[in-house]
């Protein structure tokens, strides 16, 4: 007969009778089992509680059972099972499987076991503290992920080579099986779990890796077998709408992707190399939240002046940085600040990324004609009053656009230049007259992306003296004496970043400024003029950001180009 855990906990924790059955009216209301209560109350600690338990159910206990997990078993065993967190496998035989649980009553994890693998379960207590480090040790960040690739991987092993040769029917069939699709969710559920911008899978000679980039930096998540990695690229391509035969030309294409109700585009990239063809998926989110200048780190003078430059009937507005500084986004946001006025808008993409309501969205196809010149001209027999150019990259778009800003239309554009500056520059190399760019350029906006400390981990510490001196030099002004660091934690995955914001500089063209560039007055000269004007420069910016607490002296460093030609604090 099964004594009761309250006779137990009496007998070996010396619990007086009355105030035990207090603890068990108190539980009762709180919907807790007594041992619970009793801990709660630090009346007894886990360890007693759990040496009655087993004497109660003649069940063994470990209470450090670390090195008694077989991990091997995770990939015998149900992911889905593990991941909760309700067992760890000790052994696996022809007559039994062996488990670990903190519960003696879950009986409903015990008889789904012996439903999957058909063995009878052998359960060991262990302490529920013990079980859930060594669940995390095992299963924190992308362990999960790996342990559920190599797993599916596995289970498509019985396809022992890979042949070339198969017909498009053989390779469609392939792509079907279970596995596969199993394969192609994890991936993109797992990169939509962790805020990754890209997912990469790259070929090798003997497999392939999948790397997420996350807040702007590669990470390596898990490695392919060379079995499945074709018959997963070939499921991409035809997710995507590709030709899944065609093996040695690139190919673009899009999937629309649904996850937890939020819905997603993502962007594919197929590239042949030496090894296979490399896919790169680029993940957009339709959240248009997101899309607003408050969210993309501006500040507030530089939002209220953006603010007023996006609401002028004509004139042209840059956004320039590097590839991946997040200028379609500022654009994006400008968009939207506007679209409830009565005012057609129209954007030419390649590709479309955001899709917004109200918006005349124009898709690039260059084999088709559509350029962004082509369809550039034929929007201005649209009678838009504000039109978005993804990218000018040549003289004749330069020159469309220039003529459309200056016959009443607003025009938001993006360049490739490192600063606002050498927009300017960038323009007169696509043989703008200097006279024309003065008159149809309202503002320049430059932009970089700042990883941003963990609000869970971060720690002021001091600077030393060399990075002071660095920072003097560098800034021209006195660097503080302390600064918010990175360390790393479960909710940033030990990176120490937790998503990215923006660092701005904005010039808003006046008459001194146009009166520069109508003399064609090089950047030097304009540099020292801005400097002279305290010029709120993507190095200033940056600093505040750091003071604040927002990013680190080094994610600083990493990103602004900083050289002697620059506009300094």
């Amino acid at each position: 007969m099964i004594q009761r855990i309250g006779t137990l906990l009496s007998a070996h924790c010396n619990i007086d009778a009355l105030y035990l059955e207090s603890e068990a009216a108190e539980a009762r209301l709180a919907g807790l089992r007594l041992g619970e209560r009793l801990i709660f109350s630090a009346a007894i600690s886990e360890e007693d509680l759990f040496s009655c338990l087993s004497e109660q159910f003649s069940m063994p206990l470990i209470n450090n059972p670390e090195n008694l997990v077989n991990s091997e078993l995770f990939r015998e065993l149900p992911l889905d099972l593990l991941q909760e967190g309700k067992f760890l496998p000790m052994e696996m035989t022809e007559l039994h499987l062996h488990i670990l649980v903190a519960d003696p009553l879950d009986l409903d994890t015990v008889q789904k076991l012996e439903l999957v693998t058909g063995l009878p379960v052998k359960c060991t207590l262990t302490l529920p503290s013990s079980l859930k480090l060594i669940h995390e040790r095992h299963f924190e960040k992308n362990t999960a992920f790996s342990q559920s690739a190599v797993k599916i991987a596995r289970e498509y092993e019985q396809h022992l080579q890979i042949d070339d040769s198969l017909s498009v029917d053989e390779i469609r069939k392939r792509t079907e099986a279970e596995p596969v699709v199993k394969m192609a969710t994890l991936i993109f559920d797992e990169a939509i779990k962790l805020g990754a911008s890209d997912i990469h899978i790259e070929p090798s000679e003997h497999h392939a890796t999948v790397r997420f980039r996350i807040d702007g930096l590669l990470r390596q998540h898990t490695e392919l077998t060379k079995w499945m990695f074709s018959p997963l690229t070939s499921r991409i391509k035809i997710l995507a709408d590709l030709d899944i035969a065609e093996k040695r030309s690139p190919q673009d294409g899009r999937i629309r992707y649904a996850y937890e109700n939020a819905h997603y585009d993502f962007r594919v990239s197929t590239l042949p190399t030496h090894f296979g063809e490399k896919t790169v998926i680029r993940i957009l989110k339709h959240d248009q939240s997101l899309l607003d200048l408050v969210n993309i780190g501006m500040n507030e003078n530089t939002r209220s002046l953006m603010s007023e430059l996006i609401e002028k009937p004509q004139g042209m507005i840059f956004v320039t940085g590097p590839t991946g500084s997040g200028k379609s986004s500022t654009l994006f946001a400008c968009i939207n600040r506007i679209t409830h006025k009565a005012i057609n808008i129209t954007t030419i993409e390649n590709p479309i990324e955001y899709k917004i309501e109200g918006v005349n969205q124009v898709q690039i196809n260059e084999k088709a004609g559509v350029t962004f010149a082509s369809a550039l001209r034929s929007i201005l027999r649209q009678d838009p009053d504000v039109i978005l150019v993804g990218e000018i990259r040549d003289a004749e778009t330069a020159q469309i656009a220039v003529q459309a800003a200056q016959t009443g239309h607003l025009v938001l554009s993006t360049l490739h230049t490192n600063d606002a500056l050498s927009a300017i520059t960038r323009m007169r190399d696509l043989g703008i007259p200097p006279f024309l760019i003065a008159s149809s350029l309202l503002a320049v906006v430059a932009q970089r992306l700042v990883r941003v400390l963990c609000p869970h981990c971060k720690k002021l510490h001091p600077l030393s003296e060399n990075f002071k001196r660095r920072w003097n030099k560098l800034f021209n002004t006195t660097s503080p004496e302390s600064a918010y660091e990175p360390v790393g934690c479960d909710r940033c995955s030990n990176s120490g970043y937790r998503g990215r914001t923006g660092i701005f500089e904005l010039i808003s063209v006046n008459d001194t400024i146009r009166e520069f560039i109508s003399e064609n007055s090089t950047e030097t000269a304009l540099r020292r003029f801005l400097k002279d004007e305290s010029f709120h420069s993507l190095t200033i910016d940056g600093i505040e950001k750091v003071l604040s607490g927002i990013t680190s002296p080094d994610e600083l460093f990493r990103v602004v180009q900083i050289d002697e030609g620059s506009v300094s604090p």
